[in-house]
């Protein structure tokens, strides 16, 4: 089934508007974690809300628009949750400390929303890795890995190539530990810190091979 949208998208601002696009958000959510991403079309999603169809067209311009959205939420809740985590870290904890309490958060976090794995696999399959390169710092580094830099690396320590680096990689393990099966979990969440704590020594211990050249 392919969805055909309406020409005209709405930017919600009134209250009913936020709410209206609010609910038709969760709906999503339920599909993807009752029934997975596939299950997600706007005929659907318009009898779970009781809308019409037309009515979806207004504030989402198709289908993929509706998955990637649902997602984008899903990582605002993990971002806001996580930045107050790092608002809260006592003033003397360590860098090391504080990126393991950081990252255990938010894996906690992404693995109590029933819908965030389902969603990131769609997100991947609709938003090429080269988009994610090209556009804008995200969330997740404009409100998580800068915060955390400017707090606990040296003035001047960190360079943008290597925060881009550090960003890069971290998503990409934990996007792998996420849609990853239960049973390795335990496992891969070892490396994963294992690996953040290498790249924290590696922007620690020399920053000036990370610029030369």
């Amino acid at each position: 089934m392919s969805d055909t949208p309406a020409p005209r998208i709405t930017s919600p601002r009134q209250r009913r508007a936020v709410e209206t696009r609010e609910a038709l958000l969760q709906s999503v959510e339920q599909l993807v974690a009752t029934e997975g991403w596939e299950a997600v079309t706007t005929t659907r999603v318009a009898e779970l809300t009781n809308m019409a169809v037309g009515t979806i067209y207004r504030y989402f311009a198709d289908r993929e628009a509706l998955l990637l959205c649902a997602y984008d939420a899903t990582v605002t809740r993990l971002v806001n949750i996580c930045h107050e985590t790092l608002e809260s870290l006592p003033a003397d904890i360590g860098m090391h400390d504080a990126a393991r309490r950081l990252l255990e958060i938010y894996l906690d976090a992404a693995e109590g929303i029933p819908a965030h794995a389902g969603l990131l696999k769609a997100m991947r399959r609709l938003r090429p890795l080269e988009a994610d390169q090209s556009a804008e710092p995200g969330q997740i580094v404009s409100e998580l890995v800068e915060p955390f830099f400017a707090r606990f690396a040296p003035a001047g320590q960190t360079d943008r190539l290597q925060l881009q680096l550090v960003s890069a990689v971290l998503i990409t393990l934990v996007d792998l530990y996420l849609v990853s099966p239960e049973e390795s979990r335990p496992r891969l969440r070892r490396e994963l810190e294992a690996h953040l704590i290498f790249m924290l020594d590696r922007i620690a211990g020399a920053p000036d091979d990370a610029r030369a050249g």
